[in-house]
């Protein structure tokens, strides 16, 4: 049975119903002979989730085939320890090694990315990557001239702005990207009403980047310069890499580490825990 999303193989096909169940919008149902079929292709959210339940890969979705897709099976996932122990150690690293990152292990880590999760499915996510030293040099130049087009325009520059802005460009420090060799500016299309929600998915995708990165040993650091100056200078993205002055999005700076942490930072009392009883505050 095939449509245009849903491409069910009837000889492997053991009508469990086992997609029909998962399919949380109903866009599936069993038809008179058993066989599960996209009857609501209106509802169809695009999760694959019918693909992944399958469990004898007689369903293939919008042209992605079960053969295809990472088994779940034995999967070696990392274990709870280890991924605290991660958490405890990571750094936003403000020290790079003026190496670029391996193209190939950032091509495979940008590739990787697009499996993060977006509020309903929206997949409006754009990676938009200065991926080396040259490419951020660049950058630099451009940013410069657009804040000092800025200042031209009789626009005053904060303080916290003019000063470091001013060190940059002289070729002193550069306290907005830390001379790192590479940027990931994650970006949400705003003009897609499908999109609920486009500030959440940015952060989502900067958040898998980090985990992703660091495992692929490239070092990051969470940008949040570049939002507190779009606030100042809204044409500056537009003017640089063609981001619109309304378009949520994100940065994150990354490359090689310069610096090596020892140990973990002790924060785990930091954030206040709250066990809810379903109608309020647990005594």
């Amino acid at each position: 049975m095939t449509n245009d999303l849903f491409d069910l193989d009837r000889a492997k096909c053991l009508k469990c119903g086992a997609c029909v169940r998962d399919c949380a919008f109903r866009a599936l149902r069993a038809d008179a002979d058993g066989y599960p079929s996209m009857a609501y292709p209106d509802r169809c959210m695009r999760c694959q989730h019918c693909l992944a339940v399958c469990p004898s890969a007689a369903i293939a979705f919008d042209g992605k085939r079960p053969d295809d897709s990472v088994p779940a099976g034995g999967l070696e996932l990392p274990s709870a320890a280890s991924v605290e122990n991660w958490l405890r150690t990571r750094r936003s690293m403000r020290s790079f090694a003026k190496e670029d990152v391996d193209r190939a292990t950032l091509d495979r880590v940008l590739r990787a990315l697009g499996n993060s999760p977006t509020g309903c499915n929206a997949r409006a996510l754009t990676f938009n990557c200065l991926p080396d030293r040259a490419s951020m040099d660049r950058f630099r130049q451009l940013f410069i001239k657009a804040i000092e087009r800025h200042r031209d325009g009789q626009k005053l520059l904060p303080r916290w702005l003019a000063v470091p802005a001013i060190k940059l460009r002289n070729g002193g420090e550069d306290m907005f990207f830390r001379n790192a060799p590479g940027m990931l500016i994650v970006t949400s299309d705003e003009t897609d009403k499908a999109v609920a929600t486009p500030r959440e998915d940015v952060t989502i995708a900067c958040a898998n980047f980090e985990l992703l990165a660091n495992a692929n040993g490239i070092a990051t650091c969470w940008c949040g310069f570049l939002n507190l100056v779009q606030k100042e200078v809204p044409e500056l993205l537009e003017a640089t890499v063609g981001i619109r002055r309304t378009t949520p999005f994100y940065a994150m700076l990354f490359g090689r580490a310069a610096v090596r942490y020892r140990r973990g930072v002790q924060r785990d009392g930091y954030a206040k825990v709250v066990y809810m009883d379903g109608a309020g505050a647990a005594d």
